[in-house]
């Protein structure tokens, strides 16, 4: 094993640090900082052997930060300096890959030694993220003359006053990984497993069985690639996990055009992506027809829509399981319930039903109103959303598995440091509260709105009220005890973190038929204005800590691990007056019931409009790395 120490250096001095230390240095030249971060990761070599360049570029790297100070741009120059002493490998054998704010360069060591890695401008006031690799090339077949070797270098940054000559190309014989079009990554053969196939209806070739290398994120969300159109090839992805869980329609409007789910996908959840005009087709046609069989054919288009977001048809999820699988084995089925875009009327029972996917993955159908079981209904509430990824984007680094998923060149998903606003960054994205695992759900007014992933100990399972008299969250019991048995029991630096008194709106829904998730929210349910600008509801509450709202973003089922059912809390609007609240079962449906009955809870609570990504984060917003965060110094 091979471990490369790395020297940290600014003008005629440098700092020495082994990677995986735990102290952050921070180094002051001029106008410029260079921050290393405190960072568990190691610039190692696993072990001697040569490595494809796609493989160093997804082990662990060195990262570090160049920060200028001041308001004034400033010209730099980054270098890296052989330093090695003893049996030391040739700088011809080794590459380094150097990650510049989501910018990859490859080259070998030789043609850099003492010599600058990268020289430019940088802003007043702006930040440069740095990661650095280190791998053994491939092309080497006498692998005996570097064994036992090894190499150290340190990195100098020099303030200068003019601008330099950007460094020379490497002649590598393989020059670099340079990012490649994710219509083609994804869909490469040797790339998809052996328990996934292709199937090509010569429309669109849909990935087939128990896929597991097709996971990609994108905007804080991690999705399923299904399949890649023939002619455009833009491909079509979908969410790993429900994103909320809502009513589809009226009752007697099954169609997706205009549904409440239609509203939500396109006015709630599409202001959610990044750059979503450059990443998405946003005049995608979905075919919505109607289909009521169990083996789904090709639609016809008969009935179609034009979005930029919408959702899987009966025929598309049908494809996924095929060949290779079966409904509870395909790559789609997630253990929930979810809602398609299909639909059908049945004239013998005289209902409107809206074609789903069930927890156990079968196709089925439900009432496009209703929260219940009728018979062998089942009535799925889980939302997924669907978008076409234009051709044109390109994957920069990752190998499409859950724990290592497919990263899109320009999602800003690199680690953010200095004095980034939280509120700056996307809703999905995972960050670090009191030790917990908690999700950004939506940026309000300048504040960041997290919920927690998974039930804290003491909320596992308490009831809303004791009685059945109270469906109120302002005045139950619930409010109480959550801030008594969570809130009172934080960490002092998690407290000063939560803005206090936040309010929570109450919105009821169900009145005379009506789900619509905008109620709960919104005084009217207007189609054409979103949540998020509506006038809102006069019933309220504050509180520190509180609940999800029926309709909002991650009132789902959005966890890996166990699906259970947890307390949201909006109050219904129910016909024979009864109090009752709303609540998300483990398969994603919702159901209402007396206040008096015991679930889970997600502490839902609001970060004040100064906390930040903290200095010694190392996360990236993912599930397995989230953000560190910490409340900046006023």
């Amino acid at each position: 094993m091979i471990v490369f120490i790395v020297f940290l250096g600014l003008s005629y001095a440098y700092v020495s640090r082994s990677i995986g230390g735990t102290k952050k240095q921070v180094i002051h030249v001029g106008n410029l900082s260079l921050v290393l971060e405190e960072d568990e990761n190691n610039l190692t070599i696993i072990d001697a052997f040569p490595t494809a360049d796609e493989v160093g570029m997804i082990q662990d790297a060195f990262t570090f930060r160049l920060i200028n100070n001041t308001p004034s741009d400033t010209y730099y120059i980054l270098k890296l300096a052989n330093i090695t002493t003893g049996d030391a490998l040739s700088g011809d054998d080794v590459k380094y890959g150097l990650t510049k704010n989501g910018q990859v360069t490859i080259n070998l060591i030789s043609s850099i030694v003492d010599d600058t890695v990268d020289t430019g401008l940088i802003e007043g006031n702006q930040t440069l993220e740095y990661s650095l690799r280190l791998w053994i090339k491939e092309e080497i077949e006498d692998e005996s003359r570097i064994a036992g070797k090894g190499l150290s270098f340190k990195v100098n940054v020099v303030q200068t006053s003019e601008e330099q000559e950007n460094p020379t190309p490497s002649q590598s014989p393989t020059p670099t990984i340079s990012p490649e079009p994710a219509t083609e990554k994804v869909f490469a053969q040797e790339n998809l497993g052996e328990d996934c196939t292709t199937y090509n209806d010569s429309e669109n070739t849909f990935l087939v069985g128990q896929c597991a290398n097709n996971y990609i994120w994108y905007s804080g969300k991690l999705w399923r690639v299904v399949s890649r159109n023939n002619e455009t090839g833009a491909i079509k992805m979908v969410t790993e996990n429900s994103v909320t869980s809502i009513s589809y329609n009226l009752e007697s409007r099954a169609t997706f055009e205009n549904s409440y789910v239609d509203q939500w996908l396109n006015q709630e959840f599409l202001p959610t992506l990044h750059d979503y005009e450059d990443y998405l087709v946003t005049d995608s046609i979905w075919d919505v027809s109607a289909d009521s069989s169990n083996a789904p054919v090709m639609p016809n288009g008969t009935t179609t829509v034009e979005r930029a977001v919408g959702l899987l048809n009966a025929y598309e999820y049908y494809r996924t399981y095929q060949k290779g699988a079966t409904y509870t084995t395909g790559y789609l089925n997630n253990g929930t319930g979810w809602w398609l875009s299909t639909w059908y009327y049945s004239s013998a029972a005289g209902n409107y039903y809206v074609r789903g996917v069930t927890n156990m993955g079968a196709l089925s159908y439900g009432k496009p109103h209703s929260g219940n079981y009728s018979g062998s209904t089942y009535y799925i509430f889980g939302v997924r959303p669907t978008i076409n990824l234009k051709s044109t984007v390109q994957i920069v680094f990752g190998n499409g598995t859950l724990d290592e998923p497919y990263h899109l060149a320009g999602d800003e998903q690199e680690t953010i440091g200095g004095k980034t606003l939280i509120s700056t960054r996307y809703s999905g994205e995972y960050v670090t509260f009191n030790n917990e695992l908690y999700r950004i759900v939506a940026i309000e007014e300048g504040l960041t709105k997290i919920m927690a992933v998974d039930k804290p100990s003491v909320l596992t399972r308490i009831s809303f009220h004791g009685s059945t008299g109270v469906s109120n969250f302002a005045v139950a019991q619930i409010k109480t005890d959550i801030y008594n048995e969570y809130y009172l029991i934080l960490e002092e630096s998690s407290k000063n973190m939560i803005e206090p008194n936040t309010t929570w709106y109450l919105g009821r829904i169900g009145n005379a038929g009506s789900y619509h998730y905008k109620a709960t929210i919104c005084q009217t349910v207007d189609v054409n204005i979103s949540s998020l600008e509506c006038e809102k509801v006069t019933t309220t509450a504050t509180a520190y800590i509180g609940l999800p709202r029926i309709g909002e973003m991650f009132c789902s089922q959005i966890t890996r691990n166990t699906k259970s059912m947890f307390w949201t809390l909006t109050p219904v609007a129910h016909r024979t007056g009864a109090l009752e609240v709303y609540y998300v079962d483990a398969t994603n449906r919702i159901f209402s019931t007396s206040p008096n009955s015991t679930f889970g809870v997600h502490p839902s609570l609001y970060l004040k409009s100064n906390v930040v990504i903290a200095s010694t984060n190392t996360g990236d917003g993912t599930y397995e790395h989230p953000y560190e965060i910490e409340l900046l110094s006023e």
